[in-house]
């Protein structure tokens, strides 16, 4: 359990997150591009009309037609204290196939490494900054199509993992999992991360924009992907939910994504998993 200063810092990180989400909704309304709530954050804002109380990310969703143009967009609409960094400009070290926008304005400790924060898993200290993060909806077809897709973008992640600044495999992965990753990691050291990353693109935009009969969306944990596959209609209209005074999109059908992402979504995880996964709450510093 959190004490109450973990539990303040945790507020200011929401804090900068909220902020930087705000500046998106800016930037999306002045360019007519919707984007919607997603994941744990979506979740947050049906259940708690905030944040999940113990987390820490943002998660946005975004279909195809808009995100390569939201991508283009950022970098110079973006104001003073924020950053935009796609997923292609770490070089050679892997940091997620995941555009991020970050906040300028701080320093954390990022929580994915072996060393206890002390080097993040690029190697970049643009990752030693609060930021959000930017998921496309992709055009798919249900069936082999798809499940192709899901089994080839574990496989290239797999491989991408070689080039990852000292981290292991998740706790949760299986030993089976775990030697599956390793035997990746072996075959990935030997194949340099821009082309991991053009197998990875046109892995996941090999259906066409409009001639799907679903989105998918290719994303971590990987154990989730089977999820990520919905129905097109839920993404047809976008509704605005309150996040504390704020109102920020969502889908039309968000009961449903909930549903389809969590089960009983209203019923809250044991104790011991009410926890931030993303920054440590030790040496935040903001300004």
């Amino acid at each position: 359990m959190l004490s109450e200063e973990q539990l303040s810092v945790l507020r200011e990180i929401q804090d900068v997150e909220l902020k930087i989400l705000l500046e998106l909704d800016r930037i999306c309304s002045k360019y007519d591009i919707k984007y919607s709530l997603s994941g744990g954050t979506l979740l947050g804002a049906i259940r708690h009309k905030d944040f999940i109380p113990w987390d820490d990310d943002i998660d946005i969703d975004v279909k195809r037609e808009d995100f390569y143009r939201l991508l283009r967009l950022l970098p110079s609409e973006l104001g003073e204290d924020f950053t935009f960094v796609n997923y292609d400009e770490f070089g050679e070290n892997f940091c997620d196939f995941i555009p991020r926008i970050f906040y300028n304005n701080c320093k954390v400790v990022n929580s994915f490494s072996l060393d206890g924060g002390k080097t993040n898993m690029a190697g970049d200290s643009r990752m030693d900054k609060i930021f959000i993060e930017l998921y496309c909806l992709h055009d798919t077809r249900r069936g082999i199509v798809v499940n192709t897709q899901i089994f080839l973008v574990k496989t290239i992640y797999g491989m991408a993992m070689a080039h990852r600044n000292g981290m292991t495999p998740s706790t949760r992965y299986s030993e089976l999992q775990k030697a599956e990753v390793g035997f990746l990691r072996t075959i990935g050291k030997h194949i340099p991360m821009r082309v991991l990353t053009k197998m990875y693109e046109k892995t996941v935009n090999f259906v066409k924009t409009g001639r799907g009969n679903a989105y998918f969306k290719p994303s971590v944990p990987l154990w989730v992907q089977k999820n990520n596959v919905f129905p097109k209609d839920w993404f047809d209209e976008f509704v605005r939910v309150p996040v504390r005074e704020y109102m920020i999109y969502a889908p039309r059908n968000y009961l449903n994504m909930l549903e389809s992402l969590y089960g009983d979504w209203q019923k809250l995880p044991p104790e011991k998993n009410r926890k931030p996964d993303h920054f440590k709450l030790e040496g935040v510093e903001i300004w």
